[in-house]
Formats: C-alpha cells, structure tokens, sequence
C-alpha cells in the first residue's frame, strides 16, 4: 500500500483511459459526483450554500453589523456547532442546513429544489450521458440532489436511466446494467433530501451492500466531489484495500489546490491517484474528444424539430377528428388565439388552412411571405398550395427552388419537391434523387416513405417497391391510418402480380 497517492496530469487520466478503453473491454468505470460538478451548470456548491446561510443566520441574530463583522460573529458559540471554524465552513454543511431550517424543515426541501428545479445541464452533461448511454461505463454515484444527469440523457440520448433516488429503490441496484443507473445516497430533489448531520452521518440501509457491489466491478472516477459528509465518505473509508476495482481516481479543482490529507490518504490506501482538473465541464470535454464524441447542437436541434413536427402533426390530427364536439370547440379556440397576430410560419399556415376560399388563402400566403420571406417551411406549403389547388405550377416550381436553396436538408420541401417532377414535370430521374436524399436525411419520415414506394410502382419497379411499401406500413405500425390502408392496398397488388 502506498503512504501517498500517485499525481497525474489531465494528459495521464485521459491517456490512461483511453488504453483501458481500447485494450481492456472488461475494465469499466462509474462517476462519483459532488455538488462541483453542478456548479457549472448554475448550481450554487454546498460551501457557497452555506456561505449564504450563514449571512442569513447573522442577518437575523440581531448584532449590528458595524459592531461585528460576519467572520467574527460566525463562531462555534453563536451557532451552536461544536467545533465550527468559518474557515472550514463548507465542511460543516449539514450542521449548518440544520441550524438555518431547523424551525420549518419543509422549507429547506422548497429552498433547495428553487435552487435546482428549472437548472439546465451545462455542457460536460452532453459527453457524460454519451458516454452513460453507450451501456459500459453507466453509473452514476452522487451526492447530488439534482437531476443534471438525468435531464441530460433525456436531451441527447433515446436512453432513459434507473434513478436510484431513495434508499426504499436500493433493491433495484444490479452490476449487469440494461440501463445507465444514478444512485443518489442522499435522496433526489423531490424526496425530502438528507441534508441534516444526523442523515448525512452513514448510509441508509441497503446502500454498503449495493455500493460494495458496484465498486469491485467499477472504477471510481470522482468528479466535484469534497468527502464532506459523513455516509458516502465514511462508507469509502470502510472500504478494504482491493475493494475498489483498481483504486480511486479522485479528480481535484486545481485551483483550489489539493484534496485534504485525509482524502489522500483514503486513495493511497486503494493505490489510486489525484488529478488535478480545471473543472467539470473542461475534463469531460477532453474526454469527448479522446472517445471521438461530437459537438451535440445538430443534434439537440434535430430533436427538438422532431418533437415540433409531431406535435403539429398530432394537433392537426386532432383538428380533422371532431370526435367530441366540446374538444373541437375548446381546440378550435386554442387554435383562435394563436392566430389572431401571426407571427411564425405555422401560425401563418393554420390561418390559410381555416381559409375556404382560394384567392383569400391565396392573399394570406403572400401577406406571410412578406413578413417572412425567408421561411422555408411557409415557402414550402404555399409551393404545395400553389401546385395542388391554384395549378400554377411554374410559380410553384421556383418556390420550392427557392426553398432548397435555403435549406437544402429540408426533408419535406424536398420529398414534395419530388412528388412536383414526377406528377407535373414528369422528371423521373431529378425526382428519384430527391427521395433518395429525403430518404438518407430521415429514414424515419413517414410521407417521403410513402411517397417513393409510389414513385416506385408507377415506374413498375415491383420489388423495390414492395421494399419501400413494407417500410412504411413498419413505421405506421402504431396505428393504420389512410395512408398505410393504401400502402396494404399496393402490398395486395403487388403480391397478385408477383404470383
């Protein structure tokens, strides 16, 4: 056992897990985090936490300010905390939460979930949930009573995690994982939090055996973390050398210098190593570059214009349903208010749609494309109105031009666009590439699926059609809805000729 623990730079972390990663698939890690991996995200940590509380408790003792500054007021004496020294302030947390909401305990739980309730995951967040949902590293152990972690595998990954937030859920910890798991040991946000000396002092029940569990498959990286409290610390100090697969990797904020002597010594014992790390966000940057994950905003949008793109397709749906006369009603009035100064593209169609002459809906298409002569989407279904109900095919045809020219990765301009050239220009070739690219944008979209496999049955492409026909009643599976019950109609066809 070593009397001190290793000193590795940020260069010899990464390079070091860069070759477990690559030559060892059987060595996996787990995150232990602190309250300083969320202080980026806008998360106050829990010595500025106290720090605040403090100044409150001076606030309210009734000493004059100018007879006594708050360093010298803040004693073990006037706060009634043995041993207390402002200068260690932070590591008298749960003393201090006590002291300060000891009259009303439901208003620390309200004041600790206004701190974090709306925060949203700050960039370290996106490579961690990468690295969470790619189903090797997946643990999360934290102190934290935040929901970074889980809102962030939720804003750039399909994975949703197993959220370990009170001690009653512990039975659910497994080391063979299907799913990331974040264990909070000090409950979630919403789950009355231990933040109290006597819930901090050891583990619930349960935990040690769970925790021990993972920790001789996991290795440990901590991240932010201070070893302030008395449960998760004192269950590490519990812990025998070769209880820790391959010791502890205790990351420190270098600016703050290094970890106490007592957290050295914890680590030496498990013949870990100390790094020295600018912060949260910056390590885990680094750690994205050496696993090759990219930046995600193409991806958050893509997302976020997929939900968009349901949600309307949902609304417009329940538009056409009328199933229940008060829904339409109290729909049709939802929908009222959004038009009555539109000021986006969907606010414009939905105002051409309810529109049941053409010349007025004509007026209304041209009215919008003057405020915003640059949407794409609004060029692309006045082109589609044009076409389909005005027969002007030739104005049609330079709208859609112009829409692509703007945003060429525009799935549905563009299969539209194609479904033009192939009805009205008679361009198959032009059109067959328009699908395809639709295609390779989204395999996923609906229409365009839809679209092709005609495209393919009227050039007697049987095979490829069948494909395509296949495809898309896989993607309505959910629900048979007109366009699929014509899709069975061509998958019949196409099966008699083929017999």
């Amino acid at each position: 056992m070593a009397e001190k623990p290793d000193k590795w730079t940020r260069q010899e972390f990464l390079r070091n897990f860069k070759d477990i990663q690559k030559l060892m698939p059987e060595r996996r890690f787990c995150f232990i985090l602190g309250s300083g991996a969320s202080v980026q995200s806008g998360i106050p940590t829990g010595g500025t936490l106290v720090k605040e509380w403090i100044k409150e408790l001076y606030e309210s003792s009734g000493v004059k300010r100018k007879d006594k500054a708050i360093e010298t007021w803040a004693t073990a004496e006037n706060l009634d905390i043995q041993g207390f020294d402002y200068n260690r302030a932070d590591t008298f947390y749960p003393d201090v939460y006590k002291k300060r909401f000891h009259q009303n305990p439901e208003i620390g739980y309200a004041y600790l979930e206004n701190k974090m309730d709306t925060i949203e995951p700050s960039i370290g967040y996106s490579v961690l949930a990468k690295i969470l949902a790619n189903k090797r590293h997946q643990v999360v152990i934290t102190t934290n009573f935040d929901n970074l972690v889980e809102r962030a595998l939720s804003i750039y990954t399909n994975t949703y995690p197993l959220v370990c937030g009170h001690e009653s859920l512990v039975g659910f910890v497994r080391t063979e994982l299907r799913r990331p798991l974040i264990a909070q040991v000090h409950r979630g946000l919403l789950f009355s939090q231990k933040s109290k000396a006597e819930d901090t002092k050891k583990l619930a029940e349960g935990w040690d055996k769970a925790l021990k569990n993972i920790l001789k498959i996991y290795t440990p990286i901590v991240i932010g973390y201070g070893g302030n409290d008395g449960s998760l610390m004192g269950f590490l100090n519990n812990l025998k050398p070769g209880d820790i697969n391959d010791g502890i990797w205790w990351c420190y904020w270098d600016e703050a210098g290094e970890p106490r002597d007592d957290i050295k010594t914890l680590v030496a014992r498990h013949d870990g190593c100390i790094i020295p790390i600018l912060g949260f966000d910056e390590l885990m940057l680094e750690l994205g570059r050496m696993l090759d994950i990219p930046l995600l905003d193409e991806e958050i949008k893509k997302r976020a214009d997929e939900r968009i793109k349901n949600y309307r397709e949902q609304l417009e749906k329940a538009q056409k349903d009328k199933k229940d006369e008060d829904v339409s009603k109290a729909l049709d009035e939802t929908i009222e208010k959004r038009i009555e100064k539109p000021k986006d593209w969907w606010s414009w169609y939905l105002l051409a749609k309810k529109e049941p002459n053409p010349d007025k809906k004509d007026k209304i298409y041209q009215k919008a494309l003057k405020q915003l002569p640059e949407s794409v989407e609004l060029l692309g279904v006045y082109a589609d109105f044009l076409t389909d109900i005005r027969k002007s095919h030739d104005e049609a045809e330079k709208l859609y031009l112009k829409a692509l020219e703007l945003d060429q990765n525009n799935v549905s301009v563009t299969s539209n666009y194609a479904d033009f050239l192939t009805d009205i220009r008679k361009s198959h070739d032009k059109a067959e590439k328009l699908y395809l690219n639709a295609l390779e944008l989204n395999p996923n979209q609906v229409n365009n699926t839809g679209n092709y496999a005609g495209f393919l049955l009227l050039l007697d492409r049987f095979k490829e059609s069948l494909k395509m026909i296949m495809r898309f009643i896989e993607l309505n599976n959910s629900e048979i809805n007109q366009s699929a019950g014509e899709c069975m109609f061509y998958y019949s066809l196409i099966c008699n000729i083929e017999n």
